[in-house]
């Protein structure tokens, strides 16, 4: 829990600082004892999110009103560089180990996403930096590297014990993320439509008799439609991205889920 503490403590002085609080140190302590006070009906690690949460929702509401609602919500450990507006294309993401069913919502969302099954650390960061990718980490020690706490490879920590729904909607929020056109969910690949004469074997006769539209990865050649189970996917993300903007592109479906 210290580790996870002191992350939390690190991203309070930050959104204090863009509130410019003259007394940031007794700040991000009365802040840690308000979570603590909140853990007593729920568990630490969720109510310093939550306290995180309120905080950042009262920079974005500062920033709003000195006109620099593009700098809202950036903190020392997630700010994005190398777009016109900071969020709108931020760098390719890649998560953890432990994080592969947020990667496939991720490229769901239309986000290049990285995910490696059973990947250490070491490579974790050397993939970082060959890709200028985001790490999101739920692994507290991790954050603790000189190259992240520098800055030289941006991360994200998102707590363990929270749904990947809620890991989801931090990712969204942090990152000012609007939903575009679906990637491949396998391996986040750019999808192209394909003429359904060129792909009719490959699509399931009960699918075939009432949809037309089907869509290839470029990368693995999975192929993709529109379906049910997609638009339930497609509904679900559109909730998240109506808190941070306009919507976007469309959700997928492919025949191995």
């Amino acid at each position: 829990m210290s580790r996870i503490l002191k992350v939390y403590e690190g991203r309070f002085r930050a959104l204090l600082g863009q509130l410019n609080a003259r007394r940031g140190e007794q700040g991000t302590r009365w802040l840690v004892t308000r979570a603590n006070q909140l853990s007593e009906r729920i568990s630490p690690t969720r109510s310093l999110a939550q306290v995180h949460e309120r905080l950042q929702q009262q920079v974005e509401a500062f920033a709003s009103r000195l006109g620099r609602s593009q700098q809202a919500g950036r903190s020392a450990l997630s700010t994005v560089q190398g777009s016109p507006d900071g969020f709108a294309s931020p760098r390719p993401f890649l998560c953890d180990a432990g994080l592969g069913g947020l990667a496939r919502w991720l490229r769901a969302a239309g986000y290049d996403t990285v995910w490696v099954p059973d990947i250490d650390d070491a490579e974790l960061v050397r993939q970082a930096q060959r890709r200028r990718a985001i790490i999101l980490t739920t692994d507290s020690l991790l954050m603790e590297r000189g190259v992240l706490r520098d800055g030289v490879v941006l991360a994200f920590w998102l707590p363990p014990t929270v749904t990947m729904e809620e890991q989801l909607a931090m990712v969204f929020r942090q990152f000012h993320l609007v939903l575009r056109d679906s990637r491949c969910t396998k391996c986040a690949g750019e999808l192209r439509r394909v003429d359904k004469e060129s792909v009719r074997e490959r699509i399931p006769p009960r699918t075939a008799r009432w949809l037309d539209e089907y869509f290839l990865c470029v990368r693995c050649q999975q192929l993709f439609w529109r379906g049910t189970h997609w638009r339930r996917i497609s509904a679900q993300l559109q909730k998240l991205a109506q808190r941070n903007g306009p919507l976007g592109g469309r959700a997928l479906e492919s025949p191995t889920g």
